[in-house]
């Protein structure tokens, strides 16, 4: 099946203009979707690939365990061309960034696409991935800050099951069933490449033009997942913890972008002793606006009750003023942020897999340009109808003996 091959081919500007222009198309077919951002004079490359993956039903945490199985072979590769290797499992896909020197293109493309075809492991290789995603998935709850994200996620998405997966599903994580699972999750459709520095389209083409073929598997045992009810771990907390979050997935991710900024400065300004952190949860699974905040004992009830009141608060006074110096501060900050090829994969790569669209990131960034008090205002309202997700955690009592 021939698939877009989508080049993005101009340099950084300075400034607030846009630093993603409009894209070229082209057909190729190698059945990947391929996205490069070219920047002359910097002789080096950052090549990211991913997988869109959704585990197995019954085998979550599968995709991130191969990973781990992958890294260390994959790492001691990339360094002989003194290239530097980051794995990451998001909500939305297996990710591999291999950022070196651009004469190394197609040694570099190889090393990331045998990760396609991951060979069998052995049992003393299986035992420490086990071990170390059964430690990412405590470290998911034991801390106030991430046990409240996890708890307000697992509210909001209950299909967007820990990328470390559960301990019920890692018991079916054996040597036997890996290559099956694998089979299952791969789909040579379901490739993303987003490329960064001084190389061509033309060359990244050819690089990953030898992509494995998808295999024929037969039906795995399992057809769901255990849901995790309880948490993993008691959370450590020296300071009493308020989080709330709003499901926003009928909303444009743009105009929830700067509600979320703005209703954290509100915050702040209201608990100016409170830790506050303002996200946007954005993926395929959908979009949310989480406040999650710390505060002393002395502030927990002007906390509490300022959380119950922001949305409401910033509703009656959001000025166009503040929308569009919140949108330019988004964009700057994405500018910024991207200023590196291995950042600027990670900014594009994380809109593809998102939304299975290249276009997806400079249509952000217009919207941004483009939003006003209006839009943020339609945003805060459909928040105020909903009832929120919500975790109190409060601050632990340190006995004297």
């Amino acid at each position: 099946m021939l698939a877009s091959i989508l080049l993005i081919a101009s340099t950084m500007v300075p400034g607030d203009s846009l630093p993603f222009p409009r894209l070229e198309r082209a057909v190729s077919t190698i059945p990947a979707a391929v996205v490069l951002h070219r920047q002359p004079g910097l002789k080096v490359v950052s090549l990211r690939l991913s997988v869109l993956a959704n585990d197995p039903p019954g085998y979550a945490g599968a995709g991130h365990m191969i990973q781990h199985l992958l890294y260390p072979s994959l790492k001691e590769r990339a360094a002989r061309v003194g290239g530097q290797l980051q794995m990451q499992r998001t909500s939305d896909a297996i990710v591999y960034t291999l950022t070196g020197p651009a004469s190394e293109l197609r040694y570099m493309a190889q090393l990331l696409t045998s990760t396609l075809s991951p060979a069998a492991a052995p049992v003393d290789a299986i035992l420490r991935a086990e071990r170390d995603l059964r430690e990412e998935r405590l470290a998911e709850w034991e801390t106030a800050p991430s046990h409240a994200r996890s708890t307000l996620r697992a509210q909001l998405f209950p299909a967007d099951i820990s990328a470390a997966g559960t301990d019920r599903s890692a018991t079916r994580l054996t040597a036997s069933a890996l290559p099956r699972i694998w089979a299952d999750l791969y789909d040579p459709e379901n490739v993303s490449v987003v490329a960064a520095g001084d190389v061509y389209l033309q060359d990244v083409q050819e690089a990953f033009a030898d992509l494995p073929s998808r295999s024929g598997a037969a039906p795995l045992p399992i057809s769901r997942d255990s849901v995790v009810l309880g948490s993993l771990a008691p959370a450590q907390a020296t300071r009493g913890w308020i989080a709330s979050a709003y499901l926003a997935s009928d909303q444009p991710p743009a105009a929830v972008n700067v509600a979320v900024r703005l209703l954290g400065d509100r915050l702040r300004r209201i608990v100016p002793n409170a830790q506050v952190d303002a996200e946007h949860w954005w993926t395929h699974h959908g979009q949310a606006a989480a406040l999650i905040a710390a505060a002393p004992q002395p502030d927990l009830t002007g906390l509490r009750r300022a959380m119950g009141t922001v949305v409401a608060a910033l509703l009656e006074d959001v000025s166009f003023l503040q929308v569009t110096d919140a949108a330019a501060a988004i964009r700057r900050e994405l500018l910024f942020y991207s200023r590196t090829p291995a950042r600027m994969t990670d900014v594009i790569g994380q809109f593809v897999d998102r939304e299975g669209d290249a276009e997806a990131l400079e249509r952000f960034y217009n919207d941004l340009d483009d939003l006003d008090d209006r839009d943020v205002r339609a945003v805060l309202e459909r928040l105020i109808e909903r009832t929120p997700a919500r975790i109190e955690i409060p601050p632990q009592t340190l006995r004297t003996r």
